[in-house]
């Protein structure tokens, strides 16, 4: 995939294989509702069916957790998907369930590690092995497993890191 930094914190991607171009920018707020129902579709299709007891929280209008930076992926005109960071934390990763395959969640990961200072990190539901897949093959590690708050119960999550001097070439 070839990719061309456009203005400050906005860049194209050109897919060899015919899918039109994806830009990411940072969220701004006529992103919001999309990026709600992003959310909940995305959590519908993944661990969603795993946790019938929180089925009322993957809405449209399930607000947007706090986040220090919101990058969003546009292709078409449209808002495909985005990542939510806290420091260097990804907090949350969601891609529209239609264009899940397509190089979009690798494609914000890249631009987080562009972001992030020191280590990248994030947590993942253990009832999610395709995200786990995901990030172990952009060089994530899991470091452990742990409960976490979750709606109104707990869930396990997958405790994962990568290394400062494995990201873009360890620069």
């Amino acid at each position: 995939m070839m990719i061309r930094r456009m203005s400050c914190a906005s860049m194209r991607q050109e897919h060899p294989h015919g899918y039109n171009s994806l830009e990411l920018r940072l969220f701004s707020e006529d992103d919001r509702a999309r990026c709600q129902k992003i959310a909940a579709l995305a959590a519908l299709s993944s661990y969603g069916p795993h946790m019938p007891e929180c089925r009322n929280r993957f809405v449209e209008t399930q607000p947007l957790e706090p986040a220090d930076t919101r990058i969003v992926a546009i292709r078409d005109g449209t808002v495909v998907g985005f990542l939510d960071l806290v420091g260097s934390h990804v907090s949350n990763l969601f891609v529209d369930p239609q264009h899940q395959g397509q190089g979009i969640g690798t494609a914000l990961m890249a631009e987080a590690e562009r972001w992030a200072v020191g280590d990248l990190t994030l947590s993942v539901f253990t009832l999610n092995p395709d995200a786990r897949r995901l990030y172990e093959r952009l060089g994530f590690e899991v470091e452990g497993v742990k409960m976490v708050p979750f709606a109104s119960s707990s869930a396990e999550v997958w405790i994962m890191r990568k290394p400062h001097s494995k990201r873009l070439g360890g620069l």
